[in-house]
């Protein structure tokens, strides 16, 4: 209780922590009937990503470096555009009873991965040896070209061979894990050039994209056949990225604050 007091955020994430397992208990349990599931699916996911965004800009605040600033800044920029997104997407599917695919959501969610990609551009990394920088290339290159087929595999081709034919509902469905592509190649660049001192908030954010791109993947798919309904597996993928992106951004600004 006494660290509690001390650093008011941990109880605060300590408490959407706790608010992502009691969501996915009720997602894997298939708790109450679909209305159920939409409602608390949906609003459950706004106060986890309200503090993932608050959390990414507070340790924008803490940081010394500009490039650091500038990363998670971006980051928060990026967080607050996806949590605006759900939102809409609450409106939509819970207020209005109607979430349409495409939405104004969309273009939200859309704007997350341009400015969370800048962000981890802007961290700050140890110059890479040329020695080492074949197997930097090498390394980000490969790990793109997994998480590019397992995009083509598993959502473009059933895409393509579903009933609907519309380009626009295609493409805006193929925007997300293209997108989750982008952040993974900037974040295996991260990692391959060893960003100093971040070790742990580097793996926290690594971990929330990887589940993002996975909750992206079932969510296209089953938006362009139709059969998305809230309360499922991307939703609790969802949820689990933002805990991570949460944790992440605490992190980084608790250790700002240590070493201070």
């Amino acid at each position: 209780m006494r660290r509690v007091l001390a650093h008011p955020w941990l109880g605060t994430i300590v408490l959407a922590t706790a608010v992502c397992v009691a969501y996915l208990v009720a997602v894997f349990a298939n708790w109450g009937d679909v209305a159920d599931r939409s409602l608390y699916a949906n609003l459950g996911l706004i106060p986890i990503g309200l503090t993932a965004a608050i959390l990414a800009t507070r340790a924008s605040l803490m940081q010394e470096d500009s490039r650091s600033r500038w990363a998670w800044r971006l980051l928060g920029a990026g967080l607050l555009c996806f949590f605006a997104g759900d939102v809409l997407f609450f409106v939509y599917a819970n207020v209005i009873a109607n979430a349409p695919f495409p939405s104004p959501a969309d273009a939200g969610y859309l704007a997350y991965y341009p400015l969370a990609f800048a962000g981890l551009l802007f961290f700050p990394s140890v110059p890479v040896r040329k020695r080492r920088r074949l197997a930097v290339y090498l390394g980000g290159g490969g790990s793109l070209l997994v998480a590019a087929g397992a995009v083509v595999y598993f959502f473009l081709m059933p895409t393509l061979q579903s009933s609907r034919d519309d380009p626009f509902v295609y493409a805006l469905s193929a925007g997300y894990p293209v997108g989750d592509l982008f952040l993974l190649g900037g974040m295996a660049w991260i990692l391959l050039r060893r960003v100093p001192g971040r070790a742990s908030s580097i793996a926290l954010l690594a971990v929330g994209l990887t589940a993002g791109l996975a909750a992206d993947l079932i969510y296209g798919y089953e938006s362009v056949q139709g059969a998305f309904e809230s309360g499922g597996l991307p939703d609790a993928l969802y949820m689990i990225s933002w805990t991570f992106f949460a944790w992440a951004g605490f992190m980084a600004g608790m250790r700002r604050r240590a070493e201070r």
